[in-house]
Order: C-alpha cells, then sequence, then structure tokens
C-alpha cells in the first residue's frame, strides 16, 4: 500500500512544474488566520482534510448575507453537513478539539467555478498510466453533482459521462473547440503525474480537474492510487482498455 500523499504537499510539488503551475487553484495549510483571509477573498473555498478520500472531509464555504456563510460537505464520519454560522463557529465546527491542543490537518483552497451552464458543479477525471516509461492517457470522464455542496465524487452520487456529452449538452462547447479542451486537460494532467511518479513510485494516477468560465483547466487533485469504477459505468470499453493497460504493465516489472 503507498503512503498517505497529503494534498498541501501534492500542491507544492506540483507547483514545480510552469505548465501545472499556471492550472493550480490558490491552496495553503488551513489555520484559522487562513480562513478569514480566503473566506475575504474569494466567494467560494473548499476545505479539505488533507489525507482523506473518497469526499469524506470536504466541506464548501460559501458567502451569504451579513457575516453568515453557508457550509455544505461531509464530515470525516460521512455524515452530511449543510449549515449557515459565522466564520468563528466554521471554525469550531472544524476544529472540535482545539481547545484541548488536537486539531485537524485540514487544506484551504480557493474554490473554481467549475460548473454547466445550469449550475450543476463539473469535475473531469483523467487517468494517467506509465506504458513503457511513457505517461498516456488511458481514459477521461466528466462527472456532475446535483447537491449544492459541489462534492462531485462518484461515492457522494456524482454522475459520470462521456466528455463528448459533457462539453455539447453540459457545457455548450462548440465542436470545432472541444478538441482544444481535451488536448489541454491531457497535456495538464502528463504533466502532473510526470511530477508525481517522480517524488513517488506510482505507474498510474487519477488527475482531477474542474474549468473555470472561460474553460481553463484546474486540478483539484491528483490521487495515486486511482479507483476506476467511473470508467466502467462510463463506457466499459475505456474500462477494459485500462485493465489491459494494467496488465502490460505489470509484465513490463
Amino acid at each position: 500500500m503507498k503512503e498517505a500523499f497529503g494534498k498541501l504537499e501534492q500542491y507544492h510539488l506540483l507547483k514545480k512544474d510552469p505548465l501545472v503551475r499556471q492550472h493550480l487553484p490558490h491552496t495553503t495549510n488551513y489555520s484559522k488566520e487562513q480562513l478569514d483571509c480566503f473566506a475575504q477573498a474569494h466567494p467560494v473555498v473548499f476545505i479539505k482534510h488533507n489525507t482523506s478520500g473518497q469526499g469524506r472531509g470536504v466541506y464548501r464555504l460559501a458567502r451569504e448575507e451579513g457575516a453568515f456563510y453557508s457550509l455544505k460537505g461531509y464530515s470525516l464520519q460521512g455524515e452530511k453537513i449543510d449549515q449557515s454560522m459565522t466564520l468563528a463557529d466554521v471554525h469550531k465546527t472544524l476544529q472540535p478539539f482545539e481547545r484541548f491542543g488536537r486539531t485537524r490537518p485540514y487544506i484551504i483552497q480557493e474554490g473554481i467555478n467549475s460548473v454547466t451552464t445550469d449550475g450543476q458543479h463539473v469535475n473531469i477525471r483523467v487517468h494517467v498510466q506509465r506504458m513503457d516509461g511513457q505517461a498516456i492517457v488511458g481514459g477521461m470522464y466528466g462527472s456532475t453533482a446535483h447537491e449544492e455542496n459541489g462534492i462531485t465524487n462518484m461515492r457522494r452520487g456524482a454522475d459520470a459521462m462521456p466528455m463528448q456529452r459533457l462539453l455539447s449538452r453540459y457545457l455548450n462547447v462548440k465542436p470545432d473547440e472541444q478538441q482544444s479542451i481535451l488536448k489541454q486537460l491531457s497535456a495538464v494532467s502528463i504533466s502532473a503525474a510526470n511530477l508525481i511518479a517522480h517524488q513517488y513510485d506510482c505507474r498510474e494516477c487519477g488527475v482531477d480537474l474542474g474549468l473555470d468560465k472561460e474553460l481553463k483547466p484546474f486540478i483539484f487533485e491528483v490521487n495515486i492510487t486511482p479507483g476506476i469504477g467511473g470508467f466502467n459505468k462510463m463506457d466499459k470499453r475505456v474500462w477494459k482498455q485500462i485493465i489491459e493497460n494494467r496488465k502490460k504493465m505489470s509484465t513490463s516489472l
């Protein structure tokens, strides 16, 4: 089993590449001071547990009227959170044991408004595999979340779909522009995967990205133990190809 790869450690590693750096939302270690700073600087921010997965310990914080903010997401135990509160109460919710000297390792990240034309949150998973020493895109799909918390994890009810369907039907991207976006997604994901591979012994990874209102890709995070269930739901042919690639990778060890 691979060691836990912290999201903040990952962010600082990815920043080293000039191309990838342009596609990263501002991210830093969570603190009460940074919570105040990010909440003032951005209309939406995401707060994530540094090492959790499957959508646990991920929250979307958005401004409301006055001194109140909307906090939506899932606790580390998987419980749904949907409350309106002040920043002081947000901090108490995230760090309930701080007064005992125990704090949870969260990061705080600039929110990228990656949404469909009707407001559903969008995530793109690019599965990168290393074949004969070269990184290739084994598969790519889009997903949308129906809930307002912006968490597009498949375990939290997100719908997987082919990229052509996401771009055409949900983002209204013209056919002649789609190829350019797909190339950008592939190039950024491969560059990120190469950085990760040089630091960690991983032969494949899943890159999660969004598209801002200008359709510029932004990397949310990279998973070095990626599941492929979404590809099985989206297109079994792509899922089978990823499996075949894995077999070839194992025989080349």
